[in-house]
């Protein structure tokens, strides 16, 4: 049930906010170098907090407390439709929200595709809270999605830095951005990962992601499999594992796992059933 706020807000015709404003800017570091990235993933799974702790080499005299906040993936995976709302930049009424309120106005712009809104509010909030690792992940999605990637990548590489907990999430889209920029520099780096740690399914669809990507399909099947046993809750990995068994023309097993996805995928899911609906009628005509 959607909340007050977005009920008096995003139904309306217009939402007025402001957006532009001196002394609101967030300054973003440097591009951080796929090197860096790397290294900061691969500590991040090699060694546990305590172990990190007693090792002097990745601590930093800035190093800040981990925060208490977890951040699931899932806080961006919704979609809504309300692409019809208009989000109108009104910079007369500067300071007429507080932080909380363009927290959710960010949140919610992102879900009807206002990406550049959503930027400049989130940006405004973390100028006040710079220490707000939800935050910086939120924004840092929102770069993602609109494909300001070296953004993105110096907010994910701030937060593993952080030693926050639930890295996975961040892990997992940091794979996704390398695979985008280069699917065969990052199937060498992810190799070296899924060696490292054998049971980690997100390592492992990640690793298939890039071979996909490479059109290497049978590779891609193989590891999409591995994950799925490993973790068989992420209906994603099933969806891109039906999809690659789809390319690869294995129809037949693509049809049986499409059709599972459908009895269990519920309303909150991102899979798109209807796509899914039509994919299996076209596939069985053509058998």
């Amino acid at each position: 049930m959607q909340n007050d706020f977005l009920t008096n807000s995003l139904k309306k015709l217009a939402v007025f906010f402001a957006v532009f404003s001196s002394g609101f800017s967030y300054a973003q570091d440097a591009a951080i170098s796929t090197t860096e990235i790397f290294k900061e993933i691969e500590k991040s799974l090699i060694f546990d907090k305590e172990s990190r702790q007693k090792i002097d080499f990745y601590q930093s005299d800035n190093s800040k407390k981990k925060s208490s906040f977890s951040i699931k993936s899932s806080d961006f995976n919704k979609s809504e439709n309300l692409s019809s709302v208009d989000i109108v930049v009104n910079d007369e009424n500067i300071g007429s929200f507080d932080l909380r309120q363009k927290e959710k106005l960010a949140y919610n712009a992102a879900l009807i595709e206002q990406y550049e809104v959503a930027i400049e509010l989130y940006k405004q909030v973390l100028a006040k809270e710079p220490a707000d690792n939800h935050i910086k992940f939120a924004l840092a999605t929102v770069y993602q999605r609109v494909g300001q990637f070296d953004q993105a990548k110096s907010l994910y590489y701030q937060l593993l830095k952080s030693d926050i907990e639930n890295q996975e999430a961040i892990i997992g889209n940091l794979l996704v951005i390398l695979t985008e920029e280069s699917p065969r520099n990052a199937i060498y780096l992810i190799s070296r990962l899924s060696t490292q740690n054998p049971k980690s399914a997100t390592i492992l669809a990640s690793a298939a992601n890039a071979y996909d990507k490479m059109d290497n399909y049978p590779q891609a099947i193989s590891l999409f499999e591995r994950a799925v046993i490993i973790d068989s809750s992420r209906i994603d990995y099933q969806y891109n594992l039906a999809v690659t068994y789809d390319k690869n023309a294995n129809y037949e097993k693509a049809i049986d796992l499409y059709s599972k996805i459908l009895r269990n995928a519920s309303d909150d899911q991102t899979i798109p059933l209807d796509q899914i609906k039509k994919r299996i009628e076209f596939i069985r005509q053509k058998l």
